[in-house]
This record gives structure tokens, C-alpha cells and sequence, in this order.
């Protein structure tokens, strides 16, 4: 009973204190990263085959599944500076614990590439709608073709609808309103003794 009320107490709380889109957003969080974590196991279950001969597969294992979730996440897949913080122990400064590190990093890689292989490269990318071009050019919002070019080729437009790109700046075109200031000769300059030099 206490163990109820203790719940009920905590929940309470939690809903109090943060707004239902905070509440919402962390659930969601959570949920993608569970699902990460459960598809970059299952990519190490997959691929762990290729990599039987690893010197430390434990640590390779490792990195493997954390670049897979870097792709899953929505990351490059680049390697991240430091390894995880438990690799900086002492037991790690050694030889033996370099090679360990040099593995997870070597997984690491290996789970990224072996992710966007599976095509998870883009699973957090939004799909827009098919006319998004032409919502974009019918509200007269200058974009630029190349936001549409995974979309296909655009369609003719006529006259009124096309938007007109500014060219290259000319040296003619550019407004001077006063004489031009040259780069006086060096040996012209006269030498100010510094205020902190001794005379």
C-alpha cells in the first residue's frame, strides 16, 4: 500500500512540476533510444559473424553497437574524439588497454558503415509531401533548387511564376562616393617610437 502511494505521490509530482510536451518529448526520446539500442543489437547479431577474428571482440562489440546507433540516431556515423568514460580508467593505460580502446573505435566505424548498409542512414529524415515544390513556389518564397533535388526534376513554369536570380556583383556596379583610398609606400611611413619603449 505504501509502495502505491509513494507512486501515485511521485507521478503526481512529475506531472505538476513539467508541462505534457516536456513529458511527451523525454517519453518519446526514450522510446526512439530503446529502439535504437534494440536495432543495434540486432545489427551486431547480423554482422558479428565477419568479425570473429577480432583481438578484442568484447570491446569491438562494443563500439559496433554505438556507431549503429549513432546512424540510428540521426548521426554521420564520425568517430567521437574520446572513447566512453569507462575506458579512461587506469586499468585502460596500458598496452593492452590502448589495443581495447583502438577496437572500440575500430567497432565503431564498423557499426556506423555497417548501419547505413542496412539503410538506416536516413530512418530520421521526415518525408515531405509531394507538393511541397509547389507550395514553396506558390507562396513566392525564394528556395533554392537544390532543397528539391532529391524530389526529381521541377516542373515548366510559366513567365509570372518563375523567380528572377540576381547575377554576379560588377566592379562597375559597385558605388563609390568619395576618392579611393590607396596603400601608402612603406618606405614613406614614419616611424612612432612606442609609448612603453624607453627613449
Amino acid at each position: 500500500m505504501i509502495k502505491k502511494v509513494s507512486l501515485a505521490s511521485l507521478a503526481m509530482m512529475l506531472f505538476s512540476a513539467a508541462g505534457c510536451n516536456s513529458i511527451s518529448d523525454m517519453v518519446l526520446e526514450k522510446e526512439m533510444a530503446c529502439r535504437d539500442h534494440v536495432l543495434a543489437m540486432k545489427g551486431w547479431a547480423a554482422w558479428s559473424s565477419y568479425y570473429d577474428d577480432q583481438d578484442y571482440h568484447y570491446d569491438f562489440a562494443s563500439g559496433f553497437r554505438a556507431g549503429y546507433e549513432n546512424i540510428l540516431a540521426g548521426g554521420k556515423g564520425c568517430q567521437p574524439t574520446l572513447p566512453p568514460r569507462n575506458y579512461w580508467k587506469p586499468c585502460y593505460q596500458n598496452p593492452k588497454g590502448h589495443g581495447k580502446i583502438q577496437s572500440w573505435f575500430d567497432g565503431y566505424s564498423h557499426g556506423a558503415l555497417a548501419a547505413q548498409q542496412d539503410g538506416y542512414s536516413d530512418i530520421q529524415t521526415i518525408p515531405l509531401s509531394s507538393t511541397t515544390r509547389q507550395n514553396f513556389l506558390n507562396s513566392k518564397i525564394p528556395a533554392s533548387n537544390a532543397c528539391f533535388a532529391e524530389l526529381g526534376d521541377a516542373p515548366e513554369l510559366g513567365p509570372d511564376e518563375q523567380l528572377e536570380m540576381p547575377g554576379p556583383v560588377q566592379i562597375e556596379d559597385v558605388l563609390q562616393d568619395g576618392p579611393v583610398i590607396e596603400t601608402p609606400d612603406p618606405a614613406t611611413l614614419e616611424v612612432v617610437p612606442r609609448p612603453y619603449e624607453e627613449k
